[in-house]
């Protein structure tokens, strides 16, 4: 219990400065994550080229909003914490699962616990990711039966990849959670794989955020806000 204690502390810690770095230099650590992933399996390393390219239209740039009182809206997205990523099947279908949804966890901002007993993956995996310039911690590795202990922690998105009826007790497990609600990501289907290549697959990682700036004096444009106009 201590190891996986230790193992969310240390994801957590490193998820805060994750977070806060630019969409343009986490990109940049995942490429040196495909690059010498690309070493051991090309083909799992073009799963990580898919969904960056994929993430840049969706989160690479503040949206402007409207700002009716003279304000400036800008909306965005951040990491919603530590992600839980669980593989419970070995096919290369399922590896290609796991890089999809660790690739989408990571670039929208959430630092990452890989659970799995698949030693081909774990090994490459962890290879690649020592020698990446990625920031220490913010990638931990953990056997499967791991999961059972941190999904009690404070985990804020859960990743799955395996068989239906774990699927739907992880579900069970997570609605029983008090805290923060915690959405499940599964690919049950290891034929079509319709979550490993969802193009829109990050953003079930993100959470939305809002910042508004005051640019002008007394609340802007006080005449929108006016009470009792016949023109309003």
């Amino acid at each position: 219990m201590v190891h996986q204690v230790t193992r969310f502390s240390d994801a957590f810690s490193a998820w805060e400065n994750w977070n806060l770095t630019s969409f343009d230099s986490k990109c940049e650590c995942l490429l040196s994550l495909k690059s010498n992933l690309e070493n051991i399996s090309p083909q799992l390393a073009k799963v990580i080229s898919y969904h960056l390219q994929q993430v840049s239209t969706l989160l690479a740039h503040t949206h402007q909003l409207i700002g009716p009182t003279g304000e400036t809206n800008e909306l965005y997205t951040a990491g919603r914490g530590v992600a839980l990523i669980i593989q419970d099947d070995s096919s290369y279908a399922a590896k290609q699962a796991v890089i999809a949804q660790l690739t989408a966890a990571l670039v929208a901002g959430n630092s990452a616990v890989f659970c799995s007993d698949d030693a081909e993956l774990f090994s490459a995996l962890k290879a690649a990711f020592e020698q990446s310039t990625m920031p220490a911690n913010v990638l931990q590795f953990a056997t499967f039966d791991a999961h059972h202990q941190l999904i009690e922690s404070d985990v804020r998105a859960v990743g799955y990849v395996g068989k239906t009826s774990v699927e739907r007790r992880l579900n069970r497990e997570l609605a029983k959670r008090t805290g923060a609600i915690v959405s499940l990501v599964s690919e049950t289907d290891l034929d079509a794989l319709p979550v490993a290549y969802d193009p829109h697959l990050s953003l079930r990682f993100i959470t939305e955020r809002t910042r508004t700036i005051n640019i002008t004096a007394v609340g802007g444009n006080a005449t929108l806000l006016e009470l009792g106009s016949e023109s309003h």
